[in-house]
């Protein structure tokens, strides 16, 4: 007897208490510690979200979500905010391959 399979199919992980959490995190964590790289990177250059966003081909929209923390770059979209940027890749990670954390600062009232 034959069994039919999607193509693709197979074991799936399951999450669960017994299994390690994946090295970094947070995603959330680790996408504001990126955003805020990027926020310094850009800044450094004296741009714009839009000039950012012109010179990496990417929506002006996506580069404030991004800056916010909202969501994480895929690796391309990464590797073509580098290039614009004119940084490593690296540089959007801290040590030990997390995001940097973004310093909050306090406001004396």
């Amino acid at each position: 007897m034959l069994r039919s399979m999607a193509i693709g199919s197979g074991p799936r992980r399951r999450s669960g208490p017994g299994r390690p959490r994946a090295r970094g995190g947070d995603p959330g964590t680790f996408a504001a510690g990126v955003g805020e790289a990027v926020r310094r990177a850009r800044q450094s250059h004296g741009w714009t979200q839009a000039e950012l966003a012109g010179r990496a081909g990417l929506s002006v929209n996506y580069i404030a979500r991004l800056e916010r923390g909202e969501l994480g770059p895929s690796l391309f979209v990464a590797s073509q905010l580098c290039g614009a940027l004119g940084i490593d890749v690296g540089a959007l990670l801290g040590p030990a391959g997390q995001a940097p954390r973004s310093a909050r600062r306090r406001v004396a009232g």
